[in-house]
């Protein structure tokens, strides 16, 4: 009977019996376990249970990479592609809304701060109100509505005191600055000298009552009812009693007014400025007021005076 070996006799626990091998595989030279059998199998099945967790890692790392660039693919997705813009008035452009928001070309969604921007349009005094809502998934809605520049305003006193400062005053009665890039359409408008009384305190953002404004801004209205040929642009108009109007045309002429009727007034106006172009004549004053027989003094008799 062929002799067993010694080593794998005397043991028969199975994890003593492994422990043993490896023993007697560490005496072995380099060489021969490389090439042992019993080290490629053990070698295999460190491959196998590598190749395993692998297999089991490898979804979760994929699972979270596609996590991530889904992430980003979704935040970038939520870019701002379109502006919707609609100027109530037509005075200011979207170009020139987008300007004053500082918005650029590349705009996230999920940094926009609506409120923020809202309040920086209306922060800009020709702009009277403002509403900003995004839309998903890429729109921008603007919206705004811009103060409408009836006439200038400035203090009679200002020829004295050398203080020629200018406001627009919209139909509220609010004073905002002249501002040319959005009021190019509106350089033209008569000045409304004001009196010490008119307003509290002369800056941009105050208010005239409307007690102070209301024959102003029936005058305009009337007077943009007819042609400049019909009546010439109103350059200048002074208030210097509660009842009493003075405007300087564009032709010169000086216009007598009350600030009742003022609707009747522009008529007869009209009809008087009519008949002085029929008959070849300047008027140099002009008196509204009396509804029958208003008066006129013409340029002709003021000269042979």
């Amino acid at each position: 009977m062929k002799k067993r070996n010694k080593y794998r006799n005397s043991f028969n626990n199975e994890h003593e019996v492994s422990a043993n091998v490896k023993l007697l595989e560490a005496a072995l030279s380099l060489k021969h376990r490389l090439f042992s059998l019993v080290a490629l199998r053990r070698g295999l099945r460190r491959l196998r249970r590598f190749t395993l967790i692998l297999l089991i890692i490898a979804p979760l790392v994929a699972a979270l990479i596609w996590a991530g660039m889904t992430a980003v693919e979704k935040a970038y997705s939520l870019s701002i592609d379109k502006v919707s813009f609609e100027a109530r008035q037509k005075l200011i452009s979207k170009e020139q809304a987008l300007k004053i928001l500082g918005i650029g070309e590349s705009i996230n969604m999920t940094s926009l701060n609506t409120s923020e921007m809202q309040k920086k349009l209306e922060d800009t005094p020709c702009i009277e109100s403002a509403l900003i809502r995004a839309e998903l998934p890429d729109t921008l809605h603007i919206e705004i509505n811009e103060r409408i520049p009836v006439v200038y305003v400035e203090q009679e006193s200002g020829a004295d005191t050398g203080n020629r400062i200018r406001f627009f005053m919209d139909p509220s009665g609010k004073l905002f600055p002249v501002m040319p890039e959005y009021h190019r359409n509106f350089m033209g408008v008569p000045v409304w000298y004001l009196q010490p009384g008119d307003i509290t305190e002369f800056k941009a953002g105050s208010t005239i009552n409307e007690d102070k404004r209301r024959p102003i801004i029936e005058l305009v209205a009337a007077a943009n009812r007819y042609t400049l040929i019909e009546i010439p642009a109103i350059r200048e108009i002074f208030r210097p009693k509660e009842w009493k109007l003075i405007l300087t045309l564009e032709n010169g002429s000086e216009v007598l007014m009350q600030v009742y009727d003022i609707k009747g007034q522009m008529e007869r106006l009209a009809m008087i400025l009519e008949h002085c172009r029929a008959t070849h004549r300047s008027p140099r004053s002009i008196n509204v007021i009396p509804r029958i027989n208003p008066t006129v003094i013409y340029a002709e008799e003021s000269s042979a005076k």
